[in-house]
Parts: C-alpha cells; sequence; structure tokens
C-alpha cells in the first residue's frame, strides 16, 4: 500500500524537483561569468546522458546504440564547454530530439514520463542558453 502510495507520488515530486533544479539553473547563469556558464551546461549536458547508457547496459537492452549517441553528445557538450559554446547548445538540443526518439520507441525503454519531462527540459535549457549565446 505505501509503495502505491509512494508510486503515484513519485513522478509529481521529481516534476516539481527538477522544474525547481531546472529554474534555479537557468536564473543563475545570468549571475556568472561567462566561462561558468558553458562549464556548467557542459557537465549537466554530460550528466543527462548517464540514465539511459545506464539502463541500457543493465537491462543488456540496446546498449551499443545508447553508448554511441551518448558518446557523441558528451563529446560535444565538451568541445562547447571548452572551445565554442554553440556545441554544447546543440548537444543539449539533440538529446531532446534524442529524449522525443526515446518517447515513441527508439533505445532501451524508458519512462514516458520522463523522456517527455526531459525533453522539454532539454529544449528549455537549450534555449535559454542559445539567448544567453546571442546577447
Amino acid at each position: 500500500m505505501l509503495l502505491r502510495i509512494i508510486n503515484h507520488f513519485q513522478p509529481r515530486w521529481l516534476l516539481i524537483a527538477g522544474t525547481a533544479y531546472v529554474v534555479l539553473l537557468l536564473l543563475s547563469h545570468w549571475q556568472l561569468p561567462e566561462a561558468h556558464v558553458w562549464a556548467i551546461a557542459g557537465v549537466f549536458s554530460v550528466i543527462m546522458n548517464v540514465p539511459y547508457v545506464a539502463t541500457a547496459w543493465h537491462n543488456a537492452q540496446f546498449a551499443r546504440l545508447e553508448t554511441a549517441i551518448a558518446t557523441v553528445l558528451i563529446g560535444a557538450s565538451i568541445v562547447g564547454a571548452v572551445i565554442t559554446p554553440p556545441f554544447v547548445i546543440a548537444a543539449i538540443f539533440a538529446h531532446g530530439f534524442w529524449d522525443i526518439a526515446k518517447h515513441r520507441g527508439a533505445g532501451v525503454p524508458f519512462f514516458s514520463w520522463y523522456t517527455l519531462g526531459c525533453a522539454v527540459v532539454d529544449f528549455a535549457y537549450g534555449s535559454a542558453l542559445l539567448v544567453y549565446y546571442l546577447s
């Protein structure tokens, strides 16, 4: 019974926590030196690849595909954080499109609420970074 209650509220709590995290992340960017903005964006972009790869290896499904996509996105994130910011912006947007593809059945199966929520976060964060970069 308790587990059912926890599972019922879990997506809502994750949504609230995730939303608060992203809002605070976005607001903090305008207070930081430019180099820190891209370093944080790069780290955030690298970390967002972990759940899919870890799940793929744990379930022994689509591990090569998930690892290949994550490798490309992580590489672009690092280049963006260290050399030129448009790469990290592109990596975050690309991850959003990968989230949508996963929601439609590509790669390792994942919670639909997570993939859609992650896509929204990726597109919002990528858009904010693009505005920051262009301003």
